[in-house]
């Protein structure tokens, strides 16, 4: 079958067709209407471990810290599973003066959502409504992270140290235009699908 005849047949049906491709679009654009507008909140951490020895103090070779880094990078994995916990994800509510939401642990738990990057990078994300909020959650989290890390040290030394990029907070509606495109076109494809389908079962019979 040529291009041609594709087009042909849906000439045929081109009421339904177009009708169903608005339908998409509108429906794409009716959703992404409704959308209540939506923020994003981020950071980064960089965890740290300071060397007890430096390299002019001993005869031997330290490697260039490279145990230190070491170290940091396991160091961070710890703090990226940190985020999982409700108990720490209810610190950070109660660090920032916000009532904790009132929903199941495991929702709770999904609060945050940490991603570690090599060899010790932390990035913190986390979506809402209301901006203010999102600005205060994602500042006290970093003062809790520091907080638990300072609990870890010992004999009152701070063993590593969490290096704060500064938080950003962004608009993060959906794309009202571009949605409302996509929509067009999958009502381009359904559309050009299911007349298809009608002419397939028509030679079928």
């Amino acid at each position: 079958m040529e291009l041609r005849d594709y087009f042909k047949m849906i000439s045929k049906y081109k009421v339904i067709f177009w009708l169903i491709v608005l339908l998409c679009g509108a429906s794409a654009f009716l959703w992404t209407k409704a959308q209540p507008k939506s923020y994003l909140a981020s950071t980064t951490f960089t965890v740290n471990k300071s060397s007890s020895l430096n390299q002019k103090e001993v005869a031997y070779y330290l490697y260039d810290n490279y145990y230190n880094v070491q170290s940091a990078a396991l160091f961070s994995q710890i703090v990226t599973t940190w985020f999982e916990s409700p108990s720490l994800v209810t610190e950070v509510y109660q660090k920032a003066g916000i009532a904790v939401p009132p929903v199941s642990q495991k929702k709770l738990s999904k609060t945050f959502k940490a991603v570690r990057e090599e060899p010790a990078t932390i990035n913190i994300s986390l979506t809402g409504t209301n901006k203010d909020e999102l600005d205060k959650l994602i500042n006290a989290a970093g003062d809790v992270l520091q907080e638990k890390t300072n609990e870890l040290s010992r004999n009152g030394e701070v063993t590593y140290d969490l290096a704060k990029f500064t938080p950003v907070v962004s608009d993060n509606t959906p794309n009202l235009v571009l949605n409302s495109i996509i929509g067009l076109f999958a009502g381009l494809f359904l559309g050009a699908i299911l007349i298809l389908g009608v002419e397939y079962f028509k030679e079928e019979k």
